[in-house]
Formats: C-alpha cells, sequence, structure tokens
C-alpha cells in the first residue's frame, strides 16, 4: 500500500469576493480563451491549473498508474489565506474544506483530508477544530509562517492543545517564506530555496519552544522532507548543549524533538531519502509528492524503491501513524 501524504486540491470554482473593493487577493479560477485554467488573485495571474486539482475521476487515474492506492488531500498552500479579514477566511476555509470533503466522499477508501483554519484568529481556529474532527478530517494542513509569525510562537499553544485532544495531525507547509522579498533578482529561487529554508525555520521555532515535550501526542508532519531541517537541528543541538538547554527552558534535545516529527520524501535525492530515514527520523518518513504541480515528485513508486529505508512499506507505516489510522507511537 502506497499512500501520498502530500497533494493538493484547488477547487474548480469559488464563492465571489465579498468586498471586492477590499479583498486583493481572493481566490478565481480563470478559463482563458484557449480553455485552459489560470487561478488568480485579486485580478493577478498565480498558476496555471489543470483538472487535476479538482477531477477525482483524473486524479484517480493518476494515481492507479503511479500505483498510489490513497492520498491526503489539502488546499492549495495559498487559500490557507491569512491574509484575509478572519471572517471572510473562515468562509472560504470552510468552502474549501467542503470541496476536499466532498472529493473523499466519492472515494473513501482512497482519499484522506487535511483542512484548513484561519490562523490568524487563534481563538477562531481552536474553536473551528471540532468541526473539522466531526467532518471525519485526518488533520490540518498550516503555513510554516502565520503572516510572518512562526509556528513557534506561544500564541499557538491553545490550538496546539486543542488539535492534540482532537488527535488531529498537523501538515506544515512552505508559505510566503520570511525574507523572499530579498530575493527579487531571483524569484525562482524562492519555491526551490526560500520554501525549504522557511520550513525548517518553521521546525526550528516549534523546537526551541519545546513544543514536542509540551504536546507529546501531537503529530507534526513537514513537507519537503522538512526543508532544511536537518543542518539547522544539528546546529541548535549544538546551542542546546552549550546553553544547557536554553537555561533549563528546553528539556528535550532538538535531535530528540526532530525525531517526533514525521516527514514527507519530497526531497529527489535517495541517498538523501536514506539519510532522513535511517539516521534523521527513522520511521518518520511517509511519501508525498506534491501532485499536481510542475515541482512534484514523480515516479514515486519507484523513487522509494530505490530508497533502502523507504520501500517495503516503510512509509505507509509511517503516513498510517502520522494521519491517525494507527498508533502514534
Amino acid at each position: 500500500m502506497l499512500i501520498d501524504i502530500h497533494t493538493h486540491v484547488v477547487p474548480e470554482r469559488f464563492p465571489d469576493n465579498p468586498a471586492p473593493g477590499e479583498h486583493s487577493r481572493w481566490p478565481c479560477l480563470c478559463v482563458r480563451a484557449d480553455r485552459s485554467h489560470v487561478i488568480e488573485f485579486g485580478g493577478k495571474p498565480f498558476r496555471e491549473l489543470d483538472a487535476r486539482s479538482w477531477d477525482v475521476n483524473r486524479r484517480l487515474e493518476d494515481m492507479d498508474r503511479g500505483g498510489v492506492d490513497a492520498q491526503a488531500l489539502s488546499p492549495m498552500p495559498e487559500l490557507l489565506s491569512y491574509w484575509l479579514p478572519t471572517a471572510d477566511a473562515l468562509d472560504l476555509g470552510r468552502y474549501v474544506n467542503h470541496v476536499i470533503a466532498e472529493m473523499i466522499a466519492r472515494a473513501p477508501a482512497r482519499f484522506h483530508g487535511l483542512a484548513t483554519v484561519p490562523l490568524q484568529d487563534v481563538a477562531l481556529a481552536t474553536a473551528e477544530l471540532e468541526r473539522i474532527k466531526r467532518d471525519g478530517f485526518a488533520g490540518l494542513e498550516i503555513g510554516s509562517n502565520i503572516n510572518g509569525v512562526f509556528p513557534g510562537d506561544q500564541r499557538f499553544n491553545e490550538f496546539y492543545a486543542e488539535a492534540e485532544r482532537l488527535g488531529l495531525a498537523l501538515f506544515i507547509h512552505a508559505l510566503h517564506p520570511v525574507g523572499s522579498e530579498r530575493l527579487h533578482a531571483f524569484p525562482d529561487l524562492i519555491p526551490y530555496a526560500a520554501f525549504p529554508v522557511d520550513t525548517g525555520l518553521a521546525a526550528m521555532t516549534l523546537i526551541r519552544a519545546g513544543i514536542a515535550a509540551r504536546f507529546p501526542a501531537l503529530r507534526f508532519g513537514f513537507s519537503h522532507g522538512g526543508g532544511a531541517i536537518v543542518p539547522l537541528t544539528q546546529r541548535l543541538e549544538h546551542a542546546w548543549q552549550l546553553s544547557e538547554g536554553f537555561s533549563g527552558t528546553v528539556v528535550m534535545s532538538p535531535r530528540e524533538q526532530a525525531r517526533r516529527f514525521f516527514y514527507d520524501s519530497l526531497v529527489y535525492d535517495v541517498s538523501y531519502l536514506d539519510y532522513l530515514a535511517t539516521q534523521f527520523a527513522p520511521g518518520r518518513v511517509c511519501a508525498g509528492t506534491d501532485y499536481p504541480y510542475a515541482i512534484q515528485q514523480t515516479e514515486l513508486a519507484g523513487f522509494l524503491a530505490a530508497s533502502r529505508a523507504c520501500g517495503n512499506g516503510a512509509t505507509t507505516a509511517a503516513a498510517l501513524r502520522f494521519l491517525g489510522l494507527t498508533s502514534a507511537g
């Protein structure tokens, strides 16, 4: 069995912008004259898409062709909408979650869901978790930062406590990397370099805050193999030892905390994948592709089979634990 925990959904249509004069980043899936689709935010093209983003049958065909038994469906990260007014972000998020739930209902044996909530308002996002759980989602996708605030910030503790209580997984995906404005001369470095750096920094803030010790049953997963987490963790481990646990405020070492997290396999290099799965986080690497975007890992089954650590169902066992379909351990 092969489970891909990193795939994205975009609805084929969106509700009308509730405040056209105010929301410059409300999404619209526009159809061009040549019948191609492009998602726009505030009238500005963001990404060209095709039916794989919303069509269940097309998605299932690709899964069958690639030997993928199940996918975890999450919103395209730009739809997390932390920059919108809270009430409108809540409505949009509920709409996107409903689209994902409908896709799951079409093929419940093949899909699991990762929802979105408006984390720009932590109290509201926390209250929304009961609905997410009731609607059958395995967890949520959250950004590597929330309007510039990294997830280790203590303001999110009530959200984490409730997610832990409800048994919901949290999948952290790169979003609007901090400092990306300095890459204006090389915009292509944003997805290829700034995304993994921001993901790694997000993990570092969780580790520095001691979140794994404070919420031991909460399951965090990271896109893109955790990004830059490996070298950053080694450096933070050294700092933890020099500072005697950051003056006693962090009881669990950075390396031990990082081993509590889950990671997708989207690292493109088999030798690095082997290191991640055998040395850095044994038993915690899940299959993940970033389907259906150009940056995705193609030939997933073959990529995993080439790994001495991730073949023979190892990633499936990790995915089942991450999604809460068996003991997280």
